[in-house]
């Protein structure tokens, strides 16, 4: 017996022995390998760029935002008011904007010190709804009569976290990062040129200037500029998401992804130069992540009447959750946060209970496909009086490539309270997008173009109760 157990402890060594030899000379092939070891680093790299990627969208979106506007138009970070005189038109390509009013932007940066900020009194003809955010877009506090002046106006100082100057006079915002941004929406009954002309006076009423400093605002229109505010899904991402990681803070809950940048070449305190090879890898990393973000866009909300209706909440429900951090106690929630900032930005504070404004998305037709220019598409509301909006509604048109209007459309958007808002003799209205709407007799016609695909935002001003009744109706193809 004891001859047996000896012969079986010798055969379960040799076995393992040669087990070992096997894996061993297999460990030894791959790392003499120069081909399957470099397949490996390079699959790595390009997994962690796509990661990565998607978790530096938020600040590649601000660093866009403010950097073409210092680029294109001037100013700084410390006393410049951009502004709109009138309702935006399709040479303002920021991403989901709303031409229904004129927006108003600061750029700012506190890493110098605290800003002072000094926001008009509502009136009756003119006020401002807006909010204080990020760079990451998490909206701080709201302004305006919704805000925190209540409509009374006062003066803001944004300041760093743990501040302990004096503050006395102020409504503090302790924003967290260094870089930050104001978005506001200039309110007027009307967008008569009398209105407009009163609402750029009133806007000369918001100024920035450094704690102490000279009060000093300069004041920039951007009408009729060309402003591409929107990410670009080229070489320009990375270089752009570099400067960011220099220049902002470090989330220190989210270290991990900051590793993750290091391991593609981006780090705090050092050049981003990548070998050639890495650099094409870091583009066909953009490729593919400009597709997951478009696909997670059309599908990652849901859809609020079940198979009644396309229509969706603009983004995934946990924004709402989490002030728009998309971070939980228990987890963290990257690659919708990513989705969300490549199609939009400046969530207010209220986002959860607002009771100026909401709206609704539309990305996929009656029958559940993308839509595309080389369709018309009809939408009809049975009667106009039916639509939950106290004030007004309206539908704007997107491109699917970069969230911005459609390119040269002369109508990127129809509202009920335009001059030209066609309401059909029984009640009921028609909503039409076509690629000829001056060859049709359409009513409410935004043009799109044929070979891009496209989307609509569904705004409703002054949302009523009857909000929870409403089933607004799918997009439809009109076939031909």
């Amino acid at each position: 017996m004891k001859r047996y157990n000896t012969m079986k402890t010798i055969l379960i060594l040799a076995c393992a022995a040669a087990i070992t030899v096997g894996c061993t000379d297999k460990a030894a092939d791959t790392q003499s390998n120069p081909t399957v070891s470099q397949s490996i680093e390079d699959k790595r790299f390009e997994r962690r760029a796509l990661e990565a990627g998607t978790w530096i969208m938020p600040q590649v979106m601000y660093e866009r935002m403010a950097q073409v506007a210092f680029d294109s138009f001037g100013g700084d970070a410390t006393n410049t008011v951009y502004y709109y005189a009138k309702p935006m038109t399709h040479s303002a390509a920021m991403v989901t904007g709303n031409n229904n009013s004129p927006y108003v932007h600061t750029y700012h940066n506190i890493k110098d010190g605290p800003l002072v900020v000094e926001m008009p009194a509502a009136t009756d003809t003119n006020s401002f709804f807006g909010t204080f955010l990020t760079s990451w877009h998490m909206p701080l506090v709201d302004v305006g009569p919704d805000g925190a002046d209540e409509g009374k106006g006062g003066k803001y100082l944004i300041v760093p976290e743990g501040y302990e100057g004096d503050t006395k006079g102020y409504i503090v915002v302790e924003q967290p990062t260094n870089r930050g941004y104001i978005s506001i929406r200039s309110l007027t009954k009307t967008t008569s040129d009398e209105d407009m002309a009163r609402s750029a006076e009133y806007i000369k009423g918001l100024k920035i200037y450094p704690l102490g400093g000279e009060a000093v605002t300069n004041h920039i229109a951007l009408d009729g500029l060309e402003y591409e505010g929107h990410i670009k899904f080229d070489a320009s991402f990375w270089a752009s998401a570099h400067k960011a990681i220099n220049e902002e803070l470090i989330k220190a809950d989210e270290k991990a992804f900051y590793g993750m940048m290091k391991s593609i070449g981006i780090e705090k305190g050092k050049p981003f130069e990548p070998a050639e090879a890495q650099a094409q890898m870091l583009l066909g990393a953009i490729v593919q992540l400009k597709a997951e973000i478009a696909h997670d866009f059309t599908y990652y909300a849901p859809r609020l009447w079940g198979e009644q209706s396309q229509w969706t909440i603009p983004v995934d429900k946990e924004m709402m959750a989490t002030n728009a951090t998309y971070v939980d106690d228990n987890w963290n929630d990257y690659s919708s946060r990513g989705t969300t900032f490549t199609y939009y930005f400046a969530p207010p504070a209220s986002l959860a209970d607002s009771k100026s404004t909401t709206y609704i998305k539309g990305v996929l037709d009656s029958k559940g496909r993308p839509m595309s220019g080389d369709h018309d598409y009809k939408l009809h509301i049975a009667s106009h009086e039916d639509v939950p909006a106290a004030r007004f509604y309206s539908f704007l048109t997107y491109s699917m490539d970069n969230g911005a209007y459609i390119a040269g459309s002369e109508k990127i958007g129809v509202a009920s309270n335009d001059t030209d808002f066609v309401i059909n003799a029984d009640g009921s209205v028609s909503i039409h997008w076509s690629s000829r709407c001056d060859d049709t007799d359409y009513t409410n016609c935004m043009p799109i173009t044929p070979g891009e695909e496209w989307f609509s935002l569904f705004r409703m001003y002054g949302p009523s109760e009857a909000w929870f009744e409403f089933v607004p109706p799918s997009i439809e193809r009109i076939e031909k």
